[in-house]
């Protein structure tokens, strides 16, 4: 899930997925978020009763080619970071990920990404680079899905709620990316998110991968599983 909190409803995914033996270039990412609003947003008036704002459905229209754009200067690096130093495929050529200003956090499947920090007038305002960042967040949670199945780290912290778990590796790339970009200020602020945020299981997550274990088991998991 995402970096709060997720439920799963209808929308997305990857297009296309990589074939064995095929190089894995960073992923194409189409953000998708159509006049008027999705339909997830619409129904989350009418069938979920979360009030949605007009004003931030229009906000995030209007938001979209910005946000693309910054995707797609920002996020390959990202990636290419990711899959360089691991050496696993990325399942897909290509995902679509639906912005949404209705749900409370992103999610990878769906892909859901939520905008609503990065609006104008945000009650909780995000800084821009943040946004790559949420992206390559729930991209990794596809990506670290192989080592799932066999992860003997998985298994030490198996009394762990199911969110803490599925972070762990999740969390360690991030770190190792940020590192490795030389991103430390905004290392810095994730660390603070993560430790400060108002989900347990998220700091958990962040404490084992930050505090006690280091990132590089998580990552030398899933080197393991490469050729």
């Amino acid at each position: 899930m995402g970096r709060s909190w997720g439920f799963a409803v209808a929308a997305l995914l990857g297009l296309g997925s990589v074939g064995a033996g095929s190089p894995s270039p960073p992923p194409i990412v189409e953000l998708l978020y159509p006049p008027g609003g999705s339909l997830l947003d619409r129904l989350c008036g009418t069938d979920l009763k979360v009030p949605v704002s007009d004003k931030d459905v229009q906000a995030a229209v209007a938001l979209r080619e910005e946000l693309q754009h910054r995707w797609d200067v920002e996020g390959p690096t990202y990636m290419k970071v990711a899959i360089s130093e691991i050496g696993l495929k990325f399942p897909y050529h290509e995902v679509q990920a639906t912005l949404t200003v209705c749900l409370p956090a992103s999610t990878s499947v769906p892909l859901i990404i939520d905008v609503k920090p990065f609006l104008p007038g945000a009650a909780k305002p995000a800084a821009p680079w943040e946004f790559s960042e949420v992206v390559f967040h729930e991209l990794m949670h596809l990506y670290t899905r192989p080592v799932f199945a066999g992860s003997k780290l998985m298994k030490k912290y198996q009394a762990e709620p199911p969110t803490t778990r599925y972070h762990l590796h999740v969390m360690a790339l991030e770190r190792m990316t940020l590192l490795a970009l030389h991103r430390n200020t905004d290392l810095a602020t994730l660390d603070h998110e993560y430790r400060t945020g108002p989900d347990p299981q998220y700091r958990r997550a962040w404490e084992i991968v930050t505090d006690i274990e280091g990132y590089q088991p998580f990552v030398n998991e899933l080197k393991a599983l490469g050729p």
